[in-house]
């Protein structure tokens, strides 16, 4: 659903004063005695001025129709008035729209309010009266001096002066002066001859408190008061033409929370109580043609707050359960229709939860609050279709001060730390998302809609589901989204908590504040202890990876055949200012053992963490301490309510799962040693993201399981394929630790899972005839087994010297050969009858090749005649040194070499040096370059050994 609604900037229109902010907040707060002293703002002095924005609701109505006819004569209209309201629930308006009305009615006449009221008079017309204003806070309880010599001094004698002057006030200046009182008969004639007249009292409870300090008789002017009242109210009510309109409690009721304060009130609602009718000016949704009256010129056509109500009810009632079905019926949709542009939820939070908060006055209150609101909004050019609660724009001054009159002084660092600042919480949060987030400040909004709610009478304060989903949401919105960032909210904002399923400000940090205190103080060393914990956890060793982790340097990581995985430490990053450092120090570590080059340059590979996702982490692990921390703090915990510790419980558990998971998203670069260019180089693999229960090693052992780097089956042609390169042209024979070793040492092979799966492909070939296995002092000696055809157990394969893989055509030679050999008697150079074959494959004598039974590269399979035995010498005489000089060598005596005279000598303990000089004359296609290169130089390299190389080109 899209939201096609029109702004409702485009449809109400601020009055010019309260869109460009110069309006005067006097205007919202008026006061009787000054205006009846002629003070004040020219909106409440002027008669016409006021009459015009001024809305005749229901009630006010009423009254001002009730006062016109008493005072036109009716005898039948009540004479006494009390309006009961709360702080700021119009009184003060009543009453001056009655001092303007009677008392000037020749200037209203032409207003609405004018014509509507006469229309309701007998004769239709307003009676003008003498209009008398006993305003409490404006009267001293000390005698007043008039100018024409009348000394006042109780409120017997303001009414009388103000009646008829001095020559009134002479009539009671004694019992005046003496605070004496008077009489309802006295009272009665004195109304009686300034009839019609109307008496306006107001702030009567703040002048009793001022009045009890005066002495008067046996007890004090408060008293004498009081009686006066009940006998005023008792006259006028006799009195034709005669009316009283008063207000009995105070704007500034906290002034009198006593017990003499609330025993006054009490005694002066006794008094009157007796006579009088009870008006209620404003009620219930009155309040909304008043904002408009204040705060606009126009607020649209009944069909734009039509269309606008229905759009949003219909949003309502889509949201199925969200809501209660209220919020979607006819009644509701009449209410945003009769509020607009305001929300009603809006209003009816600063008139009924607001309201009834010492420091806020109900209508007046509001009038201040959604004035300066209007502003805000006007001036940001706000786009919103209504104003929501969580439009409120508490970073305004003038709203932030009004809040904050009732609130106090201690709600500022929250509203700082989460709302209002740039930097805030909220803020942040909706710039972090951005899209529709940050177009409706959604954050804002929720966390601001949550203040609001954090005041009133209610003994559970706070926003629940629904007062929030009310306060931000809006037809096109997802429901969804405003949980998840209301959800979000709650793990973020430092002084919003869940209480009782309602959100709610406090002045006191809750735990996401508390935690953020404890993270300052968390020491590197144990959030690094951390993290060295859980990477020892989630880099686990396997069957393919023996782990090493915390490599610091090249003496770390082992040189071994078996595969091994290296975690580089964290203190050695990628994506940062430290790439090219950590790259550089990986491939040093690769390609190294201390000061040697690494053999099994093939077997070693390194994780190295990613610099962002590591500070990830790394903050999580500070918070996992910092949590750990508050737990253990039993006397905070002694502060915190249930949901908080629940909550604290919720977080340690999610903290706890969550590192591990970000641990292995941190460890996502993979370098190791590959071949381009027909050099060894270093590859740098992002693994990308991890799975829920993926490890570090499980992270490793997929991508190079997928690229084809990790293989846990060899196909047994592959071993002689060009793509290996372990055969070259012209060669037929490769000893099988050599070729174990190349695929440990030689980094353009794919790496092996482990040994079993050369042992399983050289036993399947050889089973296939794809290759032979040959074992003895050489592949064609005449004491070689020969396999080939044969079905061979993986595990009688070693890999030892003295065992070969061969070509097949070879290998069937050999295999001929021994055929052969093995079915007669062969003869030795010198004659002798050779020995004859076993039936066990195994042959006695000399000169034959053999075939036989026992383990591949181990000791069973063929002997030779002499049974293996060797000549056991003198050990009686010894000699301090020999030199060995061996010309003309064969490749294939080498190895005779090493066993007959290096292996003896070494085994006595002797310090042997070698100095080998390989003449290699190639055959007549000449040797291949890339068996030069990176089979015979490659292999030296990696064992340490440097050769001096001389060729000729052929």
């Amino acid at each position: 659903m899209t939201n096609t609604l029109t702004p409702w900037l485009s449809i109400a229109k601020p009055r010019t004063d309260i869109a460009d902010g110069s309006f005067d907040e006097s205007l919202f707060a008026a006061d009787l005695g000054l205006v009846a002293e002629g003070l004040g703002p020219k909106d409440y002095l002027d008669p016409y001025t006021f009459c015009e924005k001024t809305y005749l609701t229901g009630n006010l109505r009423a009254v001002l129709t009730e006062l016109g006819s008493r005072l036109a004569g009716d005898d039948s209209a009540a004479g006494v008035y009390r309006l009961q309201t709360e702080f700021g629930g119009g009184k003060t308006h009543t009453l001056l729209s009655a001092f303007h009305i009677f008392g000037t009615p020749e200037k209203v006449t032409g207003t609405d309010l004018g014509r509507q009221l006469a229309s309701l008079l007998p004769g239709n017309r307003i009676p003008k009266a003498k209009v008398v204003v006993l305003d409490g806070s404006a009267l001293k309880v000390a005698p007043v001096a008039t100018e024409d010599g009348c000394h006042l001094t109780s409120l017997l004698g303001h009414l009388a002066y103000r009646l008829g002057g001095k020559p009134a006030w002479d009539g009671v200046a004694d019992a005046d002066q003496k605070l004496l009182g008077s009489s309802t008969i006295e009272l009665q004639a004195l109304l009686a001859e300034h009839s019609p007249c109307l008496i306006l009292i107001d702030e009567t409870l703040e002048y009793l408190n001022k009045a009890l300090a005066v002495a008067a008789g046996d007890g004090n002017l408060a008293g004498v008061t009081l009686t006066f009242i009940k006998e005023l109210v008792t006259a006028a009510a006799n009195t034709r033409g005669v009316a009283v309109l008063a207000t009995l409690t105070s704007s500034r009721a906290e002034d009198y929370a006593t017990v003499s304060g609330l025993e006054m009130q009490d005694r002066l609602s006794r008094v009157v109580g007796r006579t009088e009718n009870i008006v209620t000016p404003v009620e219930g949704d009155d309040i909304f043609p008043i904002l408009h009256r204040r705060l606009f010129t126009t607020v649209g056509t009944p069909e734009q707050r039509r269309e606008v109500a229905d759009a949003y009810c219909d949003w309502y009632q889509s949201l199925a359960d969200a809501l209660p079905s209220g919020y979607s019926e006819q009644a509701y949709r009449d209410r945003i229709a009769a509020a607009y542009p305001f929300h009603p939820e809006l209003v009816d939070i600063l008139t009924n939860r607001w309201g009834s908060l010492s420091g806020f006055q109900r209508t007046r209150g509001a009038l201040r609050t959604l004035a300066h609101c209007v502003k805000a909004l006007s001036q940001a050019r706000s786009k919103s279709a209504l104003i929501h609660p969580g439009d409120m724009p508490l970073a305004d001054a003038g709203v932030r001060a009004e809040i904050l009159r009732f609130a106090g002084d201690s709600y500022k660092a929250a509203l700082n730390a989460d709302i209002i600042r740039p930097d805030s919480k909220a803020q942040e949060e909706d710039a972090r998302r951005g899209g529709q987030v940050k177009d409706a400040m959604l954050a804002t909004g929720l966390a601001t809609t949550a203040f609001l709610d954090s005041f009133g009478p209610d003994k559970v304060l706070g926003a629940s589901a629904v007062h929030m989903l009310l306060g931000v949401g809006r037809p096109g919105m997802s429901r969804g989204l405003i949980e998840d960032v209301r959800d979000t909210l709650e793990g973020l904002l430092w002084y919003m908590r869940l209480e009782g399923g309602r959100y709610r400000f406090t002045t006191e940090p809750n735990l996401n504040k508390v935690v953020l205190e404890r993270e300052a103080a968390i020491e590197d060393r144990r959030i690094e202890q951390v993290l060295r914990d859980t990477i020892k956890k989630v880099a686990p060793e396997t069957d393919e990876f023996r782990v090493r982790p915390w490599v610091h340097d090249s003496n770390d990581l082992p040189d071994e055949p078996r595969l091994t995985l290296g975690v580089l430490d964290f203190e050695h990053r990628i994506n940062g200012e430290t790439t090219p450092t950590t790259l550089a120090l990986a491939r040093q570590i690769l390609e190294n053992r201390g000061s040697v080059f690494r053999s099994n340059k093939n077997s070693a590979v390194l994780v190295v963490a990613d610099s962002y996702a590591l500070t990830k982490a790394r903050a999580s692990a500070r918070t996992l301490l910092a949590l750990q921390d508050v737990q253990s703090d039993q006397v905070r915990l002694k502060r915190f309510n249930a949901e908080q510790r629940d909550q604290l419980t919720k977080r340690l558990a999610g903290t706890q799962d969550r590192l591990p998971h970000q641990t292995v998203m941190a460890y996502r670069h993979l370098v190791l040693l590959g071949e381009s260019a027909g050099q060894v180089a270093l590859d740098r693999i992002d693994l990308g993201p991890a799975g829920a229960d993926a490890t570090i090693t499980s992270q490793v052992t997929s991508y190079l399981t997928g690229a084809d780097r990790l293989i846990g089956k060899l196909s047994p042609a592959a071993l002689l394929s060009d793509r290996f390169g372990l055969l070259p042209d012209g060669t037929d024979t490769v000893e099988l630790d050599r070729l174990a070793g190349y695929f440990a040492t030689l980094v353009r092979l794919p790496k092996l899972s482990s040994r079993k799966v050369l042992q399983a492909a050289l036993a399947e070939g050889c089973a296939r005839r794809v290759f032979g296995l040959v074992s003895g002092s050489a592949p064609d000696a005449p004491d070689s087994v020969v396999r080939f055809g044969d079905k061979i157990d993986d595990s009688e394969i070693q890999f030892q010297p003295g065992t070969w893989l061969v070509r097949g055509t070879v290998a069937a030679d050999l295999r001929n050969r021994s055929s052969e050999a093995a079915a007669g008697i062969g003869t030795s150079s010198d004659g002798d009858t050779g020995g004859t074959g076993s039936t066990d494959g195994t042959t006695t004598g000399t000169g034959t090749a053999a075939t036989g039974t026992g383990s591949i590269g181990g000791s069973g399979g063929g002997t030779s005649a002499t049974g293996g035995a060797t000549s056991t010498g003198s050990t009686k005489k010894r000699v301090s040194a020999v030199r060995l000089t061996l010309d003309g060598i064969a490749a294939d005596q080498v190895r005779d070499v090493l066993r007959s005279a290096i292996n003896p000598l070494a085994a006595v303990g002797a310090s042997l040096e070698v100095d080998i000089e390989i003449r290699a004359d190639g055959p007549a296609t000449g040797i291949p370059r890339e068996v030069l290169e990176l089979t015979v130089l490659e292999g030296l390299r990696q064992s340490g050994i440097d050769a001096k190389v001389d060729t000729t080109e052929s």
